[in-house]
């Protein structure tokens, strides 16, 4: 009996062994096709960069330790560092304006949870929009990030919101700033959607923007107060 129980173990242990080799070399295969994999991406990625730009893709390749440590530090993926300066790419972009781009929008996606192309079109309306420059998306998300940290909002509903009413603002002279805090102290105290709110202070700001001098100042032939307007009507 005490034999037959030697013999039951050793063959458990000889299968518990090989059950543990056989999950190792599943686990160096995975990774394998993983790598692989995402080699593949980065250079499909890659390819599509250079066919946008006078880069090759040996430039481009030669360019993966500043990918690299941008998507450690923002803990993204190397390829999706890839795919967001593609993005900017894109547009016309030079490189420089590139990087600096494409470090911000990870760091928006990083703080409010966007996927990388959602971030990367609501950098791009808020730079273009208010005309910042390339350099300038720090702005952008040092902006969002302060007013979400004092407001009951956070940095997606502001991009959301600024994205429907950033050209409007810019029109008529409302800063990017001055916007941005619009737009949360109208979230905060309504609970309405991001989008319903960036389409409410559009409107209010194209209504005030008809206003191109006191409407009371003005009066017809015969002596009587003009309603310039939409706002002047609505006023009286």
């Amino acid at each position: 009996m005490h034999e037959r129980e030697q013999l039951i173990g050793r063959i458990q242990g000889v299968v518990q062994r090989w059950f543990s080799i056989y999950a190792a070399v599943r686990m160096v295969n995975k990774a394998i096709r993983s790598v692989i994999s995402t080699i593949q991406e980065l250079d499909k990625t890659i390819t599509e960069i250079a066919i946008v730009t006078n880069m090759t893709q040996s430039d481009l390749w030669n360019q993966m330790n500043s990918y690299t440590d941008m998507a450690r530090q923002y803990a993204a993926s190397i390829s999706g560092v890839y795919k967001v300066s593609q993005l900017y790419y894109q547009q016309g972009l030079q490189t420089a304006e590139v990087m600096a781009l494409t470090e911000q929008t990870l760091k928006m996606a990083r703080i409010s949870g966007l996927d990388y192309a959602e971030a990367t079109n609501y950098m791009t309306n808020a730079v273009r929009s208010f005309k910042m420059e390339m350099t300038d998306a720090q702005r952008v998300v040092d902006v969002y990030s302060a007013v979400a940290a004092s407001s009951a909002t956070n940095v997606t509903e502001l991009a959301k919101a600024m994205s429907k009413t950033a050209s409007s603002a810019e029109a008529v002279g409302s800063s990017f700033e001055n916007t941005t805090a619009m737009m949360a102290v109208m979230i905060e105290a309504t609970r309405e959607s991001a989008e319903n709110i960036g389409s409410a202070l559009k409107s209010i700001i194209s209504r005030y923007g008809e206003m191109k001098v006191n409407p009371a100042a003005l009066v017809d032939s015969e002596g009587e107060e003009m309603s310039l307007n939409k706002v002047d009507t609505a006023l009286q």
